[in-house]
């Protein structure tokens, strides 16, 4: 069965707040905490703070940009978590995009694929206990060796949109972090990951498969709509998720909005991303509803799901009380569909 979650921590659950957002999952029979990084908080501090609220959950970071810290320091904060979550800890990495590692972090955005798997090997020799040298073409180190006890290290999962990613997960991941999917397009990606785990010599069957869910229950659904598409256009328009848009079925949508957006025609970009796709990708609407859309993610897949609650109250308060209550309501309506 898929194991249900949520995503830590997101509007309006920060500050002292964040609490009652851990607290409410946990209790409501949520088993899964997956923290995020992009321009908001960064990847392991709200896993360290979970940490501290429930020992029940699995926790993960989904993902940590591999361009935005040293293997090394990657290294440090990972185990950091894993020893404050008790060994539920779960790292997951990924190269991000150029806007964000160009734009915003000031960081060069060369041969991704190259500093995903440098970035994979020395970690995994660090987490060994090695001390370790490295002289790759994108990863370069000296001499370290973690200074850290620790029982286990936590497993790396790969964030993967296109077929290229996908493989890569499979070769040298311990497991697959989605988002954006839609359950019908879902297994042909999962094939080329089992693919590429069977050339390793792993199991396929034993692939776990994380996925971010963007999701609004009990939400007037115009407003939703209207919201899920701008949300939706916003990344359409970047180009390496309009390649992934493209890959599993809207084609025609994406381009349009891309071209429109790069024209400056906002009003067309948004038009051009119908209701359908943006029923496809986001899940919202009764409790009842959701949990029959979210066991079409677990068919197709998915073994552990990061729901991102989203509510479009208009104070900060009433956000808070509808996220929790669709939380308690959403848990209840999934546990009844068995």
């Amino acid at each position: 069965m898929m194991k249900l979650g949520i995503t830590i921590p997101f509007d309006p659950f920060s500050n002292s707040h964040f609490k009652d957002l851990v607290r409410t999952a946990d209790r409501c029979g949520y088993t899964e905490a997956w923290s995020y990084e992009s321009f908001s908080t960064d990847a392991f501090s709200p896993i360290t703070a979970a940490a501290m609220l429930s020992d029940k959950m699995r926790f993960g970071s989904a993902i940590v940009p591999v361009f935005s810290r040293p293997a090394a320091l990657i290294a440090m904060s990972a185990v950091t978590a894993q020893q404050l979550t008790g060994g539920r800890y779960v790292l997951g990495l990924g190269i991000s995009t150029p806007n964000i590692m160009q734009n915003w972090m000031n960081v060069p955005f060369r041969k991704p694929v190259t500093m995903l798997r440098e970035t994979v090997e020395a970690l995994r020799a660090i987490f060994r206990g090695e001390k370790v040298t490295m002289e790759g073409k994108m990863v370069r180190m000296n001499g370290f060796r973690l200074d850290i006890a620790f029982d286990n290290p936590p497993p790396i999962y790969i964030g993967a949109q296109g077929t290229q990613m996908l493989r890569i997960a499979g070769e040298i991941g311990d497991g697959l972090i989605v988002n954006f999917i839609t359950p019908e397009t879902l297994p042909a990606m999962l094939d080329e990951t089992r693919g590429a785990m069977r050339a390793a010599g792993k199991d396929p069957a034993k692939l776990d498969v994380a996925c971010r869910i963007i999701c609004a229950v009990d939400e007037d659904e115009a407003t939703v709509r209207t919201m899920f598409r701008r949300a939706l256009t916003a990344y359409v328009t970047v180009p390496q998720y309009n390649k992934f848009f493209k890959e599993i079925g809207y084609e025609k949508e994406s381009g349009v909005a891309f071209d429109a957006w790069a024209a400056g025609d906002r009003k067309k970009a948004l038009e051009a991303i119908p209701d359908g796709m943006v029923e496809k990708i986001f899940v919202f609407g009764t409790p009842e509803k959701c949990a029959r859309r979210l066991k079409d993610y677990e068919r197709a897949g998915i073994t552990a799901s990061a729901l991102q609650f989203s509510s479009f109250a208009k104070s900060p308060e009433e956000r808070r009380s509808r996220v929790l209550r669709a939380i308690e309501r959403l848990g209840e309506a999934w546990r009844s569909a068995g």
